[in-house]
């Protein structure tokens, strides 16, 4: 079975949601550990699929375990990245590296083809024409090492996931990883301080943040479109070398691209960007290159 399917589809909704949490971010929900909050809470859905497995065995929930908490220490760097960075250049950077990153794991343990790694490279080559134009601004080195963990943290979660799926069938993995971080919401329940933070509104909020609101439900749906994203990721991951699956998140920038185009007339402080001949045009060969990484791929 093809990942391309899946890996695309994930790309296209992780893009959406990442377009919904810029706009919730902006207007309703300026604390980002509102996110955190009910992305841990939303694990517990996972508890529901208990029934339709079976206890792994002990070195598979552990290579599991280990591989939420990787990737959960990624998110963590990366919104660190993005207190003292630009958003614009915060997100491609580790989006480029993350793939680069595995692709010389790759590399070293032998485990692509030639083809391939010439597919991985044209695609890496489309995230960075894509991604090139907005790599602007003064750079610090506390921006530069939090991009590089968080790359690091991310890469390494996918590779140790892609071994929990090698030991186990695709759902009892899911299911059994994703139990690990129901416990991040009940701490945030039993610290007063960050349960404040969640709870209440900040003064200058004109109203509470409620999930049963317009804004809440828009909210509701990016973490349903994020948590279908990651999903289809780690099934595709299950299927393909997490190099040949993050090599096309160029794919996730061309869905991003075309919704700023489209948003930013309704939202032009939100979503409206300055698009020269130059960001054109680097935009376009970033198009290309992706098309010509997924032919090499498909073939």
């Amino acid at each position: 079975m093809s990942h391309l399917p899946f890996t695309l589809l994930a790309y296209f909704l992780n893009a959406s949601a990442v377009t919904i949490d810029k706009f919730m971010l902006t207007k309703h929900v300026p604390n980002p550990l509102v996110y955190v909050f009910y992305f841990s809470a939303f694990s517990a859905i996972a508890l529901l699929g208990l029934p339709f497995t079976h206890i792994p065995k002990f070195d598979v929930l552990l290579i599991a375990s280990i591989s939420t908490i990787l990737w959960t220490t990624g998110a963590y760097f990366m919104f660190k990245g993005l207190q003292v960075g630009m958003v614009s250049r915060v997100i491609p950077i580790i989006g480029t590296l993350i793939p680069l990153l595995l692709l010389l794991e790759s590399v070293y343990a032998n485990s692509i083809t030639q083809a391939q790694f010439m597919a991985v490279m044209v695609l890496v080559l489309g995230i960075v024409a894509l991604t090139i134009t907005d790599w602007k601004g003064k750079i610090t080195k506390k921006e530069i090492i939090f991009e590089v963990l968080s790359a690091v943290f991310f890469a390494v979660s996918y590779l140790v996931l892609r071994q929990a799926y090698l030991r186990e069938e695709f759902f009892t993995v899911l299911v059994w990883s994703r139990f690990i971080i129901v416990p991040v919401s009940i701490l945030i329940l039993l610290i007063p301080r960050l349960k404040k933070q969640v709870f209440e509104s900040k003064e200058d909020q004109p109203k509470r943040f409620s999930l049963f609101s317009g804004p809440g439900l828009l909210f509701l749906g990016g973490q349903a479109a994020g948590g279908t994203s990651e999903l289809l990721l780690t099934f595709s991951v299950s299927l393909a070398s997490p190099a040949l699956v993050n090599s096309l998140a160029g794919s996730s920038y061309v869905f991003l691209f075309l919704f700023s185009l489209i948003l930013g007339k309704k939202y032009p402080a939100i979503f409206a960007e300055k698009y020269t001949s130059l960001v054109i045009g680097t935009k376009v060969l970033g198009v290309i290159l992706l098309a010509a990484g997924l032919y090499l791929l498909a073939i």
